[in-house]
């Protein structure tokens, strides 16, 4: 007898787009893996991530991340091609019944462990570096979709950024943070279209209220959900590519220097 799924389709339905979105490979990460990285990805591995994600029982990461060293898979690779894959698939079998929402839930968590287990610390940039990228990464309280930003976070840091994360942040906490620090970007990732006026209105918030403002962006799910995104929040770039966000940044540091001169 096939399995009622009802009662969890009732209490999961809002998280339909955005997990069809996951499946969709919008994913809210750069996947930097070139031409050649798109047709050598290895399926087995692929497969390999998505099976120890989803077995019951204990959930060995390092016995996982010592496999797919084995099988001559960088660090970067994992982050940057395997998890993410991975996530799409485990999105599709959710759309296609295959599995259940509480199923891919915990399997992203734990992809998401293997995450934290490969990312740099939040100083990835040594004292004497004081040029390095310096990142808040803002999360909404309400979204339960966080892998792709910590891709992100993991690709940042490896580029010599320093990012800091905050979820679900009251707007007084964000505004004292900006206060306290100096930060050269805010990046929201969002996966829901209802949060974009609260995002909009802690970008006017920080325009407002810091004197020197931090270039804003905006990435994540959201993006493939809903149209004008940057015309409704007044972000100064919506992108899923960090290096574009980064490049960004670097611009902004250039003109400042220059101004200064």
């Amino acid at each position: 007898m096939a399995k009622d799924h009802t009662d969890e389709r009732a209490t999961t339905e809002e998280n339909r787009p955005d997990i069809s979105a996951l499946a969709s490979a919008v994913l809210s990460v750069l996947s930097d893996k070139g031409d050649d990285g798109a047709q050598t990805i290895r399926s087995s591995a692929v497969q390999k991530l998505v099976e120890a994600a989803l077995q019951t029982g204990s959930f060995n990461s390092e016995a996982l991340l010592e496999d797919l060293k084995d099988r001559r898979i960088s660090p970067e690779q994992i982050v940057d091609i395997y998890i993410p894959q991975a996530a799409r698939d485990l999105g599709q079998m959710w759309i296609e019944d295959v599995i259940g929402f509480a199923k891919v839930t915990i399997a992203t968590a734990r992809l998401q462990g293997l995450l934290t287990m490969l990312s740099p610390p939040w100083a990835a940039n040594p004292p004497e570096m004081a040029d390095g990228t310096q990142v808040l990464l803002l999360l909404q309280g309400n979204d339960s979709h966080t892998l792709g930003p910590h891709v992100a976070t993991a690709q940042m840091r490896r580029a010599g950024a320093s990012v800091r994360i905050l979820f679900g942040a009251r707007d007084e906490t964000v505004l004292q943070a900006l206060s306290d620090e100096t930060y050269d970007m805010v990046m929201f990732s969002g996966s829901r279209p209802d949060a974009l006026a609260s995002i909009a209105k802690l970008v006017k918030r920080i325009r407002t209220g810091i004197l020197v403002p931090p270039q804003i962006v905006l990435g994540g799910i959201v993006l493939s959900l809903a149209d004008g995104v940057k015309e409704k929040t007044d972000v100064d770039l919506v992108s899923n590519d960090v290096k574009v966000a980064l490049k960004l940044c670097e611009k902004n540091k250039y003109k400042s220097r220059s101004s200064t001169r």
